[in-house]
């Protein structure tokens, strides 16, 4: 498969998002209230050109698909208020397609995010999510990424306990 990403087209990243969104809810698995996932609670001066498709090209002459969302951006002042500007890229949002399950595409995201880091002179990259979801912090952890320290958050009128990790390069 050969992946593209484009940070250009809100409405469809926002499509996908919900969509996965949605098959979390219905597979009892929720991790986002579905109905907080629109434009207006997701992009501000902080994610604005941030919010990226990764497309996927099957090399059999279709049209590339979306495949994976995601939000890579270089200031968060709501989950890493400590972290000075433009000293690390800090990944939101992350959301696979079904249809893309299982094909390592996380990798080929963490390869687009590492290079947009290091194009910046940025040698970290920081995530949260759930800390009540194992799998999926063994999944974070299994691609490199490091714990650090949970704490309660508040978005979109939730609360939650958030799992915070970080990944370092060693160039």
């Amino acid at each position: 498969m050969i992946f593209s990403f484009r940070n250009d087209q809100p409405e469809v990243a926002l499509s996908v998002l919900r969509e996965v969104g949605q098959w979390l809810v219905e597979n009892d698995r929720t991790l986002w209230n579905v109905d907080a996932l629109t434009l207006e609670n997701l992009i501000d001066d902080f994610t604005r050109d941030n919010f990226y498709i990764m497309y996927a090209e099957q090399g059999d002459g279709t049209p590339p698909k979306p495949a994976a969302v995601f939000i890579l951006q270089w200031e968060d002042p709501l989950y890493w208020p400590d972290v000075p500007v433009n000293t690390s890229g800090f990944i939101h949002k992350l959301a696979i397609r079904r249809a893309f399950a299982g094909q390592n595409l996380f990798a080929a995201i963490l390869d687009f995010c590492r290079n947009a880091c290091l194009q910046r002179g940025i040698k970290t990259l920081q995530l949260e999510t759930d800390a009540t979801r194992p799998k999926l912090m063994a999944f974070y952890e299994r691609h490199g990424f490091q714990r650090t320290y949970q704490r309660q958050m508040h978005e979109f009128g939730d609360t939650f306990l958030c799992q915070f990790y970080v990944m370092t390069f060693h160039v």
